[in-house]
């Protein structure tokens, strides 16, 4: 729980827009859950190493730095979170990082997103970073519009 704490601390420091004090709280969650087995999974806030690394995206994304969030996530294995809704949220982590990045990374964005569909459909219903990507995706290039409104659909922004 100590280690779960201070990666909730981070999160909050990174929305704050305080990058010294979000990092320095990761980096003690990240302490901690190298001192445990590569399998600990704490099921209640999902702490775990493979949710360490999403976190540093989700750092990445709230403090605004696209390029970040993308490099980080070449790291991240979404398919090594045991959990379904919590890989979802870190797939639409990474969706945001690249909307960050540029925004007419549409290709890479949707890609993501219909994978955090794959992993858990109601995940990405309620998550309105999710929807409002999803919004962008269906104005970008038509080449994607017919993957972007069967997305939308899906997701209940079309019906």
């Amino acid at each position: 729980m100590y280690g779960a704490l201070h990666a909730a601390a981070a999160f909050t420091a990174a929305r704050a827009g305080r990058s010294g004090a979000a990092w320095r709280s990761w980096d003690e969650a990240d302490r901690v859950v190298r001192a445990l087995a590569d399998t600990y999974y704490q099921r209640a806030t999902s702490f775990s190493k493979p949710v360490m690394i999403a976190h540093a995206v989700t750092l990445e994304v709230e403090l605004r730095k696209g390029d970040g969030a993308v490099r980080m996530a070449t790291t991240a294995q979404a398919e090594a979170i045991p959990s379904r809704p919590r890989r979802a949220r870190h797939l639409i982590e990474v969706a945001r990082g690249h909307h960050l990045k540029h925004e007419h990374e549409h290709e890479a964005t949707l890609g993501l997103l219909n994978r955090a569909y794959d992993s858990a459909p109601e995940t990405i219903r309620y998550n309105q970073y999710a929807r409002h990507m999803v919004t962008a995706v269906l104005a970008g290039p038509p080449a994607l519009r017919r993957q972007a409104t069967d997305l939308a659909f899906k997701v209940g922004l079309l019906g």
